[in-house]
């Protein structure tokens, strides 16, 4: 399974590499900095979601895989507007961070004003990669405007941009868990969730398939942000699991996240391999 996903990895990259504009078009210094900040990328678990659900359903379908061409547009899609979220989380009126993956944060390499345009670029992109006439063409109309749906839904004031306004706001004396939670599912989970639901849509999985893999997308979303508060300690930011449970409450309540969603695909265990196998590997609270 570890070489499976490592190779959708690199298709994945491909379709980036593809849907980016040369660093050699006009306006050069907009485009070389956008690649700069989806390349090197990390472990891409949000569009490897993406493809992991579309070939859970299509063994649901059809019996059997079906080509990844068509889920690979959102997972492109969802990985770009991920990309944009962390160059705009990096600047200085954000978290003001000078280092991404060991390397210079993007308003580091290019400016400040650089790194808003680059944000603004990889999220507009996005939207055009899934809605443009060849996505039609490979998804069908029907298909691509829901997806558009889910992602506009997923980075808006709804999803990840109201989790961001949480994450800055001022700290209220009484904020608890349930606060910590709802920041989560919209800053780190909203596009998760929209990940697995992009790729069961593609797919065409039917509304019992969808509503399990909406709660599986949930679970695994609000999961991934306490383990990644878990090890990933900011000891300056309240606004974490550990910071309200305390440290070994955090992580017995990730495992029991992590728990859970596996639990909802128990019945689709045969035909959703990979997006166990990733929960089990990327959620691991030991």
């Amino acid at each position: 399974m570890d070489n499976r996903l490592s190779d959708w990895k690199l298709l994945i990259d491909q379709a980036l590499d593809a849907a980016l504009p040369s660093s050699d078009v006009h306006p050069e210094l907009l485009h070389k900095a956008m690649r700069y900040s989806v390349f090197p990328g990390g472990k891409r678990i949000r569009p490897l979601l993406v493809l992991s659900a579309a070939i859970m359903v299509d063994r649901l379908r059809h019996g059997r895989e079906v080509s990844i061409e068509p889920s690979m547009l959102p997972a492109v899609a969802i990985e770009l507007i991920h990309s944009y979220s962390l160059v705009h989380d990096d600047l200085p009126s954000m978290d003001n961070d000078d280092f991404r993956r060991g390397l210079p944060t993007v308003h580091k390499a290019f400016g400040e004003a650089e790194a808003i345009l680059v944000g603004d670029a990889l999220l507009s992109l996005a939207f055009e990669v899934v809605s443009k006439e060849e996505a039609c063409l490979l998804m069908g109309p029907e298909t691509s405007v829901k997806i558009v749906h889910e992602l506009a839904s997923a980075s808006g004031s709804l999803g990840m941009a109201g989790g961001q306004i949480m994450d800055i706001s001022p700290i209220r004396p009484d904020i608890g868990v349930r606060h910590i939670e709802e920041l989560s599912d919209r800053k780190t989970g909203a596009l998760i969730k929209a990940a697995i639901r992009c790729g069961a849509i593609v797919a065409g999985a039917s509304s019992r398939e969808l509503e399990a893999l909406t709660r599986f997308g949930e679970l695994f979303g609000r999961a991934f942000q306490v383990r990644d508060d878990i090890f990933d300690l900011d000891e300056e930011n309240p606004l974490t699991f550990p910071r309200i449970l305390g440290a070994e409450e955090a992580r017995l309540y990730g495992l029991k996240l992590s728990s859970s969603a596996v639990g909802v695909l128990k019945p689709y265990e045969n035909e959703a391999k990979e997006l166990l196998w990733l929960a089990r590997k990327v959620l691991c609270f030991s």
